[in-house]
């Protein structure tokens, strides 16, 4: 394994750095020390590097606009109704950011920190951390939010969330908002990959696009698990929906939290680049970057909707407020820890 790191720009007066770890067969991670986003994971097919992600050599087009790209997203990831919930008797207001509510965490969420990088090493590593307070993001308590990325000579990418809260109950939904394009960099959208999702319902939202606790069953471009060519899809949202695509939580089968079968696997049809993601959560929000702003650039040129798919494997969104959307609260003096696996594969 590979070590290197390098300076990738400043932000808010602060020095970024990128670390990058290469395995045997040069498959590659890069992560920075702000937002923890995950800059690059690339593998090379015959010969050349194919980017798996959205990626930019440049920090502002991860900064300065609303996609959240490949960003580490908490305290929680998603909408909560009204920037506030209900936890122990007491009402919780937060700062709200989108709409009236909460989203990603709020304004001052992990999505615009700094982390230390506490290990980053020839071992296949980075590990990175950050205490948030409530003064901070207006979240109860304070917690110790560790993210490490583990990349293994098989290709397998393993991000792992561990989180301490102290001085208060609070809640812990964590996410990375990774947006994927296996394509090769001349191809500029996704209709042309196929996604499948362990998943047979997926949440109704209100007005202000807060899940509302009402289940619909997947059916039309929806259904996913049985009909996965994401071109079909996308053309049938674009005529029906207002987003014209896919922004939906999408809620994973039983079966799946025993986190030995993928709950989703985007494939590119053309050269056969795949990724399965397995996750022990109860959601997965594919958001199909309708709303880019055409104004980016990335590895797939200037930015197009349907660039890149998001997959955000999470608790349901606002199960603060809807208890039967999952348990998102963290205890005083406790821990919780979370993993995603991203499990790269030639077919």
């Amino acid at each position: 394994m590979i070590f290197r790191q390098d300076a990738f720009g400043r932000y808010n007066k602060q020095k970024v750095i990128r670390y990058t770890l290469v395995n045997q067969h040069g498959t590659k991670i890069s992560v920075l020390n702000f937002a923890g986003i995950l800059q690059e994971f690339s593998v090379l097919d015959a010969g050349k590097r194919r980017q798996l992600l959205l990626k930019s050599d440049d920090l502002s087009n991860y900064t300065d606009n609303d996609l959240y790209l490949n960003h580490v997203v908490g305290r929680t990831a998603g909408r909560i109704k009204n920037a506030s919930f209900p936890l122990n008797g007491q009402n919780i207001s937060l700062l709200e950011n989108e709409n009236g509510n909460s989203l990603h965490g709020g304004p001052q969420g992990f999505s615009f920190q700094f982390f230390q990088v506490e290990q980053a090493d020839d071992r296949g590593k980075i590990v990175l951390s950050k205490q948030m307070t409530v003064a901070e993001d207006g979240f109860p308590g304070d917690l110790l939010l560790t993210v490490s990325y583990e990349l293994s000579e098989d290709d397998r990418l393993t991000v792992t969330f561990a989180g301490r809260q102290t001085h208060a109950d609070g809640v812990f939904n964590p996410t990375l908002h990774t947006y994927f394009n296996l394509a090769d960099d001349e191809v500029g959208d996704i209709t042309g990959h196929n996604l499948w999702l362990n998943s047979d319902q997926h949440l109704a939202f209100d007005a202000s696009k807060a899940p509302d606790g009402h289940l619909i069953v997947n059916q039309g471009p929806y259904d996913l698990k049985n009909q996965p060519d994401l071109g079909k899809a996308l053309e049938q949202l674009q005529k029906t929906t207002s987003e014209g695509g896919f922004d939906d939580v999408f809620l994973l089968d039983q079966d799946n939290r025993a986190g030995t079968d993928p709950a989703a696997v985007i494939t590119d049809r053309s050269s056969g680049r795949q990724v399965r993601l397995y996750s022990k959560r109860n959601a997965i929000v594919a958001y199909s970057a309708d709303a880019i702003d055409r104004g980016l650039t990335f590895n797939h040129g200037a930015a197009r909707p349907w660039a890149a798919m998001a997959l955000e494997a999470q608790t349901a969104p606002n199960s603060e407020n809807i208890p039967s959307l999952g348990d998102v609260v963290i205890k005083d003096g406790s821990a919780k820890t979370f993993s995603i696996d991203y499990q790269y594969c030639h077919l």
